[in-house]
């Protein structure tokens, strides 16, 4: 018996030689062909690809169906799965068109046309709320899986209908279970409070019990991930009996993969760009050949794939009609994001908020902001897809002491790497290391030193509102939501003046 898991990961112990597949190797008995993408976010059509030279817009559903389409020509249909890690709802205008009955679910009709299998439950479809997420699932002509959301009685049956923990596939004699895990922080991560009316359970737990459930039906075990490299890496050590774990959440374009204990670990970037491609060869329940291979997905690089080219064109054209005006424009380089740091983009955001809610405060998460704006015409689709959430602009008021938590938890963050520090706007700071913790050398609000007693208003998302327990870390009093959503306030600001990156620092590190 094999296992398979989809997931993600970000370290490579020593592993012992495996034979690798060729390109032009004869396909044994037993052989199979995994692709796999993860993270797509809506985006259906090609988008920047940062990593390249020029950074051109590659990818998109006809490009995913073109090379999987040749995967089924070059190995035989019998030979191959299509599997998808989750996070394929919110990111881009394709999310504002209901189709079957919901929004978003232009995205199940690329996913099927370009001939997926199966998919796992990413904490982004529960963006919009559990109606929402269960009119996806059961819209689905494909599985759709989760094996750690249960329903709230306990009866241990899945927490949407249609959801399934499992399914098992057919491949050249082989019998190939498949099941999905879903991150276990769910509540944290999504404001529409859908994960209160589930049983969310932990990862490692479910994994075993499927592993159990599936181990005397199936010759290999692919399991869907939605929890990140960490946690895949733990899920891979702790859990007997997992070959392979395919995956997303954390965004991680694996160019090789990864291999903990005996289980396998591949993931596929993010945003449509890339193609995930392991293949091996099965036999007495053990992988005696593997490769796999991160393709991106330049143009041209995959045969036509008519009918998704057609899908494609259709839904560009339907966006484009509306989201392609341009609104301003932007010079001096580009607002863009970037980890555990502060950011022009993070500045602006922050800015924004603050701005259109009059307060003396701005905060953002590096995490609802979903692309870069690039240097020259700013459209309205491209706004869209930096703040695609439908977030509103909230305020509260706290005191001086907060504050300073929040700059010092800030500070923290940046030292640990555990947390990407907020953005912030109409605040100052500086700091050093002090005995291995953060220590404020000095904070104003507005040039004045911040006093520990005294009241400030604060901007931000409703997000981060309802999250505060993760994002502030102290309770939001006065709380009050402006009626204005981020992405209005931006197309705003965007149509009021040409956009210079705001590139001085706010919070420095001074040692």
């Amino acid at each position: 018996m094999i296992l398979f898991l989809l997931g993600v990961l970000g370290c490579q112990p020593h592993q012992a030689p495996v034979q690798a597949l060729g390109s032009g190797a004869a396909h044994p008995s037993g052989y199979l062909v995994i692709a796999h993408t993860n993270d797509t976010h809506a985006h259906f059509s090609p988008s920047r690809a940062p990593w390249l030279e020029a950074a051109p817009d590659i990818g998109g559903f006809a490009a995913i169906a073109g090379a999987v389409e040749a995967l089924h020509v070059q190995a035989g249909d019998d030979h191959v799965l299509y599997l998808d890690g989750g996070d394929v709802m919110t990111g881009t205008p394709l999310m504002e068109f209901e189709v079957r009955g919901v929004r978003g679910g232009a995205m199940l009709d690329f996913m099927e046309t370009a001939g997926l299998d199966a998919w796992v439950l990413g904490n982004h479809e529960f963006d919009i709320g559990f109606d929402h997420v269960s009119a996806l699932v059961g819209a689905s002509r494909v599985p759709v899986l989760s094996a750690n959301l249960d329903a709230l009685d306990g009866s241990g049956a899945p927490g949407i209908m249609g959801l399934v923990d499992h399914t098992i596939f057919e491949r050249d004699g082989l019998k190939v279970g498949v099941f999905g895990l879903t991150t276990a922080s769910l509540g944290r991560l999504t404001a529409s409070g859908a994960a209160e009316k589930l049983n969310v359970r932990d990862v490692i737990a479910v994994a075993r019990e499927q592993v159990e459930a599936l181990a005397s039906q199936v010759d290999l075990v692919v399991a869907l991930t939605h929890i990140g490299v960490d946690m895949d890496k733990r899920l891979a050590a702790e859990v007997a009996g997992i070959d392979l774990i395919v995956g997303g959440h954390s965004h991680t374009p694996l160019t090789e993969a990864l291999k903990v204990q005996d289980t396998w670990i591949v993931q596929a970037g993010c945003y449509a760009r890339q193609l995930g491609v392991t293949e091996m060869t099965v036999k007495d329940g053990r992988i005696v050949a593997f490769e796999a291979r991160l393709q991106d997905l330049l143009p041209g690089s995959s045969p036509v794939h008519s009918a998704s080219a057609s899908l494609q064109k259709t839904w560009e054209e339907r966006i484009d009609a509306h989201f392609s005006v341009v609104l301003g424009k932007l010079e001096g380089g580009d607002l863009d994001r970037g980890d555990h740091a502060e950011t022009a983009l993070g500045r602006w955001a922050a800015d924004t908020v603050r701005e259109a809610a009059g307060t003396d405060l701005g905060l953002y998460n590096p995490g609802g902001l979903r692309a870069d704006l690039v240097e020259g015409a700013v459209t309205r689709g491209a706004v869209y897809t930096v703040f695609p959430f439908g977030n509103t602009i909230v305020t509260f008021n706290l005191r001086g002491a907060d504050l300073v938590g929040l700059l010092l938890r800030n500070a923290n963050s940046a030292l640990s790497g555990k947390h990407p520090p907020m953005q912030m706007s109409g605040v100052t700071a500086q700091w050093r290391k002090r005995s291995g913790v953060a220590e404020l050398v000095a904070a104003e609000v507005g040039g004045s030193p911040i006093e520990i007693e005294a009241t400030y208003t604060m901007a931000t998302n409703s997000y981060i509102a309802a999250q505060w327990k993760y994002n502030l870390g102290f309770h939001p009093v006065d709380l009050n939501d402006i009626g204005v959503t981020v992405y209005q306030a931006a197309l705003e600001r965007v149509s009021k003046a040409v956009l210079t990156p705001p590139k001085n620092p706010r919070i420095t590190r001074i040692d």
